[in-house]
């Protein structure tokens, strides 16, 4: 039987006389500033709660805070100090209590006023845009279209309404300076004024500037009069200067006003904020300053970096230093990792470490720069390496969460007809609307080959198979009966997307279709925190499809996309979105305003992101559309440096700064703000040693178990431990589940029919099997590096060249196309790279010239059957290029040639026993090529053409000696015969037959990316 139990008593700290001082009632304009931790918040309360004590109702004071959730926050806070509930307490924003008084005081029979949030706001903006009625400067109309445009437009018409300016000003303004750009933002003001007009909406800045003309009104003037006895505000540094009017227009109504704020935290410039506004309502008679002066928050360590960080910002505005109340040391420490990975490694593992000591996940807290570019990356990794997070689901930007991608590709694919591109179609097969792996979509790809040879190879079918479900028609497969059904699935949302239906209802029929849901919902179940966290943006995403205006319709869907993609930070959602607080914080540093935790790690602290700078570039940057001068780059500094200490000012006790040594030939470097905080910065290279897991505990205790060097004790004792961690449900701690004990597998059995071999292939097979398994059986290789992206670049460009005659300009230019969608590691890498591949364009064009009349085919593909020791084999692969010579009367011979874009060029001795171009030289003397050349089995000597290496003006050419000429190679006496490609081929075929895939140490160990862990390199310990 449940009992409710009452709440537990509110703990009140006693005040200090200058809290008692602020929280007195007093006529007239009270000014109350504190650093961080002075207990600015607080003392706001407690003046609330007084005053409601002595009888008066809460609704009869505005209580207004920085943003929704901290309104929330202190209305919580003064009723549970007061011990009872309040009746339409007015405790919002200042954009809140605006809205309220608009409606309250509008004509009763009009639609009631709307707020645009910034999303919507832009795309009013790029509506109007669309079909100009503004006479633009010539200049600017290229990019009326684009939405960087539209979001400059939007902060220039902030900044307007926010100096309380309209259209007519600003026409006066354009008039006296001949300034056409102004003009232009005048006429177009007024004209997006009226469609707000038309429409009742109206975004931020406007929302205040109408509030203070109605505030003018007497009749609203004395109601507000009798309905409030006084106005409070906190975080009164963020104001913008129409938002410190306003409140300066009701003080002038006789209403007493305090206001509680640190101009060294103000941080909100980019949208117009200026704590010259707070600090302009003292010239209000009467009114009083009252500085807090004792730091209850933070441990003297904390505190004195802090005070070392404090000296280096704006004194002017600078509030009275504040001693430390609390004599607990705490620790500051400031330390760089190589590289993101290994920082977000070392946070994971001092998090563990931080809980270990007896602190609560909720008690600890990352904070960070960026939303968009760390705040995402971090909240994966971290979840990735078991920490459980609290992320509020306004924070993170919606259309970057992983299964909201995966919906919005869907739906954009649904608005475009149902029918997706290649590259859409692969996204959506391996995404979980399909659930195919790598393994199923390769399973997929051979049989849609097998049936559909003549229409492409398996990627180019697979590309095609959602947007031509009939091509999946008859294939056995149950990955055919996935991509079948998401085929059918996505024409159903394109058929209700043509009908008119809502994109919420269209979303819902993609999310539902399939069993991604329910395999989410049970994930969740079990206690995975990724799987919570994708079904919460998944609700959100719901929840804002379904806000007004409700979008219909294929236009709809791509607005939908758009806003959502359009997104530079979260757009205000309108509902209470507070982490729950059971695990640790992830926050931006704006979003951490207002809050403390004991420990505080303040990631990512580099260079070019913190502090974040932007030269003064700007179509129309505020300042110097409206004041000739652009925000500088001292001032954007100033506000960064506020922003850092704001950040470091959130820890308690435990303060740790950290960022990563930028890579050689990267801008990346810590920031400068790490070494203002009076505290030597710790190098810690690599990842931890003995991280806190489960996955390293268990391999500590089997590497001492194993260790045949250890005392017989200390192994029997591991193994203890292993076996006791397996009893309670650690699977990896059982030795069923480790890799290497259990007897090896029987062998494959023997391949029926024809075994297929390309030269790439065969290579893997006779230089180390293990690698041709993990490759091409598991599919375990990594995509590939940019090189890897050039060389396929390259290849496609000689291709055009020699079937379409392109020259080197048209070369030049394709190239220059694509350039910039090949990644590199490091601007530098870039450009030196382009330097090399026009120049290797360069000796390919001259090559090309010199054998133009050899030319026989480009790509050619093939197949040929041989036999090898009684058994079919089929040679397949790919030609670069093949020639036919036949000048001089020679009789006619094939040669071919391979196009190589790497740094290496090899020797003819290295290319001596090349089994590729072996396999070419077989292929062409078996008749692979006689629908090309029909009767031509002589085979010229194969080339290596390396682009890179330059003979003169061509490039570099090394040939292998012809199978005719040199069947043996050098001390490789024959098994089989008669060449030596036969005798690698058997040797090929035998090891498939058998299925044993050993380890074998050879050249290619050097580029491997599977050495780590092969048994050619790791030395054995025994077990």
């Amino acid at each position: 039987m449940w009992r409710l139990l009452p709440p537990d008593p509110v703990r009140v700290p006693d005040p200090t006389p200058r809290q008692r001082e602020a929280a007195a009632p007093r006529p007239g304009v009270t000014v109350v500033v504190g650093g961080p931790g002075s207990g600015k918040t607080e003392t706001l309360v407690a003046a609330v709660a007084a005053r409601v004590r002595e009888g008066a109702p809460l609704a009869e004071f505005a209580v207004l805070a920085g943003s929704r959730s901290a309104a929330q926050a202190v209305r919580r806070d003064v009723v549970a100090r007061v011990g009872r509930a309040q009746a339409s307490p007015t405790v919002t924003t200042v954009h809140g209590l605006a809205l309220g008084l608009l409606r309250q005081f509008q004509p009763a029979d009009e639609v009631p006023w709307a707020l645009l949030r910034a999303p919507q706001q832009e795309q009013r903006i790029r509506d109007l845009l669309a079909s100009p009625r503004v006479a633009w400067p010539e200049e600017l109309r290229p990019a009326l279209g684009t939405r960087a445009f539209a979001r400059q437009l939007r902060e220039v018409l902030a900044r307007v309404r926010q100096r309380s300016w309209d259209e007519e000003r600003l026409a006066a303004m354009a008039v006296e300076r001949g300034d056409a750009t102004l003009a232009a933002i005048a006429n177009f003001l007024d004209e997006y004024l009226a469609v707000g007009d038309l429409e009742h909406t109206l975004d931020y800045a406007e929302l205040v500037y109408r509030a203070r003309l109605l505030v003018r009104d007497e009749a609203v003037a004395a109601s507000l009069r009798d309905r409030f006895r006084g106005v409070l505000v906190d975080d009164a540094h963020d104001l913008d200067l129409a938002q410190a009017a306003f409140l300066g227009d009701l003080a002038g109504l006789g209403l007493p006003l305090v206001v509680f704020g640190d101009p060294q935290q103000a941080v909100s410039g980019f949208r117009g904020a200026d704590p010259e506004g707070m600090l302009r309502l003292l010239e209000f008679h009467p009114s009083t300053r009252i500085d807090l002066d004792v730091d209850h928050r933070h441990g003297t360590q904390v505190a004195e970096a802090l005070e070392s960080l404090r000296t280096r910002l704006d004194a002017r505005l600078a509030p009275a230093p504040a001693a430390p109340r609390s004599t607990e040391p705490g620790s500051v420490t400031v330390r760089i990792y190589d590289d993101p990975p290994s920082e977000a490694a070392h946070v994971a593992d001092e998090l563990r470490r931080a809980v270990a000591d007896g602190a609560d996940w909720g008690d600890l807290a990352v904070i960070m720069r960026a939303g968009r570019a760390q705040l995402a990356p971090m909240t994966r990794e971290l979840l990735r390496l078991g920490i459980p997070v609290e992320v509020a689901a306004d924070e993170l930007v919606l259309a970057e969460e992983e299964s909201v991608v995966t919906l919005l590709l869907a739906l954009d694919v649904a608005a475009s007809g149902g029918a997706p591109d290649a590259d859409q179609a692969r996204l959506l097969l391996s995404s979980p609307l399909c659930g195919l792996d790598a393994i199923a979509l390769r399973r997929l790809g051979r049989s849609l080959l097998a049936r559909h040879a003549q229409l492409g190879h398996s990627d180019q079918l697979l590309g095609r198979c959602l947007a031509e479900p009939q091509l999946l028609e008859g294939l056995q497969v149950p990955e055919a009966k996935a991509a079948a059904g998401l085929a059918v699935t996505l024409r159903h949302a394109a058929e209700q997307l043509g009908q008119g239906q809502e994109v919420q209802h269209v979303l819902w029929q993609l999310w539902s279709s399939t069993d991604w849901p329910e395999r989410l919902r049970a994930t969740a179940i079990e206690g995975s925190r990724r799987a919570n966290h994708h079904l919460d943006a998944v609700v959100e995403l719901f929840e804002r499809a379904s806000r007004e205006p409700v979008r219909r319709g294929a236009a709809g869907a791509r607005t939908f996309i758009r806003e959502l993609a359009g997104e530079e930070i979260p757009a205000d959602t309108g509902r209470e979105l507070a982490a729950r607080g059971t695990g640790v914080t992830l926050t931006t540093a704006h979003r951490a305003k207002g809050r403390q935790w004991q420990r505080v790690w303040v990631v990512g602290v580099q260079e070019g992101r913190w502090p974040r700078l932007t030269p003064g570039g700007l179509l129309l940057d505020p300042g110097r559309v409206l004041d000739g001068s652009p925000r500088t780059l001292g001032e954007q500094l100033r506000e960064e440096r506020r922003l850092f200490h704001l950040a470091c000012s959130r820890a308690a006790t435990h303060l740790h700064v950290s960022g990563v040594r930028g890579a050689e030939g990267e801008a990346s470097e810590a920031s400068r703000f790490v070494h203002e905080l009076g505290v030597v910065a710790e190098f810690v290279p690599g990842r931890p040693a003995r991280p806190m897991t489960a996955a390293s505990l268990v391999g500590e205790l089997r590497a001492a178990a194993a260790d045949v060097e250890q005392p017989e004790t200390l192994r029997r004792g591991a193994a203890r431990r292993l076996a006791h961690l397996g009893e309670r449900g650690l699977h990896t701690a059982r030795p069923e589940a480790w890799w290497g004990l259990a007897r090896p597998t029987t062998p494959a059995p023997r391949p029926d029919g024809a075994i297929w071999l390309s030269g790439t292939a065969l290579a893997e097979l006779t230089g180390c099997p293990r690698r041709y398994f993990l490759n091409r059986r598991a599919k375990a290789s990594r995509p590939p590096q940019s090189r890897a992206s050039i060389g396929d670049v390259v290849h496609l460009i000689a291709k055009h060249a020699q079937l379409d005659g392109l020259g080197l300009a048209d070369m030049r230019a394709e190239l220059g196309k694509v350039w910039d969608r090949i990644p590199f590691e490091a601007e530098w890498l870039s450009a030196s790279e382009r330097v090399e591949i026009e120049a290797g364009l360069e000796r390919l064009a001259n090559w090309l010239a010199e054998h133009e009349r050899d030319l026989l085919a480009v790509e050619q593909r093939f197949d040929v059957t041989i036999e090898v020791e009684g058994r079919q084999v089929v040679l397949h692969g790919f030609a670069d290029r093949i020639d036919l010579l036949d000048r001089d009367g020679d009789r006619p011979r094939l040669r071919i040639v391979d196009f190589k874009t790497g740094r290496t060029r090899r020797t003819a001795a290295d290319v001596a026993d090349d089994i590729q171009l072996g396999v070419y030289q077989l292929a062409a003397g078996e008749g692979a090529f006689d629908h090309l050349a029909p009767g031509v089995r002589d085979v010229e000597a194969p080339a290596l053409v390396f682009l890179r290496h330059a003979v003169g003006e061509f490039p570099a050419v090394v040939e292998q000696s012809t199978l005719a000429a040199v069947p043996e190679l050098k001390d490789e006496p024959l098994e089989v015969g008669p060449t030596w490609v036969h005798d690698r081929i058997a040797q090929a075929v035998r090891t498939l037959e058998v299925g044993d895939f050993p380890a074998t140490e050879n050249p290619a160990c050097n580029y491997c990316q599977f050495k780590a862990g092969c048994p050619a390199f790791v030395k054995e310990i025994g077990r």
